[in-house]
């Protein structure tokens, strides 16, 4: 049985997506267990949070500069070996951490293990669009980002286990990097199908956003909900009065939700239609904070909140990414994908600093006024593509 699932002509499409979703699980299991690892030790080293906070931002810059050029890597290079190099920088990045104890070069090596690892995602989630059949694409781009979310939480569970000291977590960052490019090379099936010269260009990725703003207005909401949620909501938790261990269920009940609903909401769109679920979730992050003004500091109230309004969220990445492969096809996805990743990015780099400023100023439901403001603001594109698409 293992024999003919390894090498039956009939699992071949499977083999591919068990390949691009394995592979894009492993990274992120190195990729969480690793940022907390480098913020912490890099405190150690200078004591200052702005550097921290300077470094992680470092991350975002690196997908937003990098994700431009992905097509036009694809387009040149083929996919798998691609995907293989770039987890094995990523992996040959961490151990240097350790060598070269400064924080100059860790902003360096944060920035090229950023772009290796933007070059994995982006690619492996065109090999997933470019194989899912359209009826079941919303449904297994679910089990793909269900997968991440488990290799998220896997990481903070490495981390819990191994410490942010020693060589022990960037020697087990660096093993979660080499062992993805095990599948991606072992695994054979149908190959990433690479985009025309015209489809890598920058030009193709702005024609992408006009063509398909709602997928793409998707990006940029989860990227924004999810920084803020992870990097702000433990402040605002702090300011409302919750005790740490509230805190920390909190952020786990957010990150339990956005496991459990990416396969059900999945499903539901493939078959009432991506957009209507669109509408439905972008609605929910509308009204989400409102609720958690309501909650106040009831921790209990907190818990159930978040774990809907977070994971019905985290949602929109798997939404997004299924309208980009409803709308493009082939390799002209490479484009489409590049421009919904650099949306994401957009997202997490400039809303945490808005709501942070709209906390101090409002405070602390500024923060919750920003996140409802940026739900209405795609719930406003949203509106108005239904619209030209009724009248033509």
């Amino acid at each position: 049985m293992i024999a003919r699932l390894l090498l039956s002509p009939e699992f071949a499409r499977n083999r591919s997506l068990a390949a691009a979703i394995v592979c894009a699980t492993l990274s992120g299991c190195g990729y969480t267990l690793l940022m907390p690892v480098i913020g912490i030790n890099l405190e150690m080293m200078t004591g200052s949070g702005a550097l921290v906070g300077l470094n992680g931002a470092a991350a975002a810059l690196s997908t937003i500069v990098a994700t431009p050029f992905v097509a036009r890597l694809l387009e040149r290079l083929p996919g798998r070996p691609l995907i293989a190099v770039s987890l094995l920088v990523a992996a040959i990045s961490l151990p240097l951490f350790r060598v070269f104890p400064d924080p100059t070069a860790w902003f360096v090596l944060r920035f090229v293990m950023g772009i290796a690892i933007t070059v994995v995602f982006v690619s492996s989630e065109v090999w997933i669009n470019q194989i899912a059949t359209p009826e079941r694409r919303a449904t297994i781009l679910g089990m793909y980002a269900t997968a991440l979310a488990g290799g998220f939480a896997l990481g903070g569970l490495l981390l819990s286990v191994l410490g942010s000291q020693g060589w022990g977590p960037w020697l087990a960052g660096m093993t979660l990097f080499a062992v993805g490019t095990l599948p991606v090379m072992g695994l054979r099936g149908p190959e990433i199908e690479p985009p025309s010269s015209d489809d890598a260009s920058v030009k193709a990725m702005l024609r992408a956003a006009l063509i398909a703003p709602s997928a793409i207005g998707a990006g940029l909401l989860f990227g924004a909900t999810e920084t803020i949620f992870f990097a702000l909501m433990p402040v605002y938790g702090v300011r409302i009065g919750l005790a740490e261990a509230a805190i920390g269920i909190i952020m786990v009940c957010g990150a339990i939700g956005g496991i459990l609903l990416q396969i059900p909401i999945g499903r539901l769109a493939d078959t009432v239609g991506k957009l209507p679920v669109v509408r439905i979730i972008t609605l929910v992050c509308l009204i989400g904070p409102a609720f958690v003004w309501l909650a106040g500091s009831n921790a209990f109230a907190l818990y159930g909140v978040m774990f809907v309004y977070v994971g019905a969220a985290t949602t929109l990445y798997t939404l997004g990414l299924a309208l980009v492969g409803e709308r493009f096809t082939g390799g002209a996805i490479a484009a489409a994908n590049a421009a919904f990743v650099m949306a994401y990015g957009v997202g997490s780099l400039v809303a945490p600093p808005i709501g942070g400023v709209a906390m101090d100023i409002v405070d602390p439901q500024g923060l919750l006024i920003v996140l409802s403001a940026l739900a209405s603001l795609f719930l406003a594109v949203l509106v108005v593509r239904g619209w030209q698409r009724r009248t033509g």
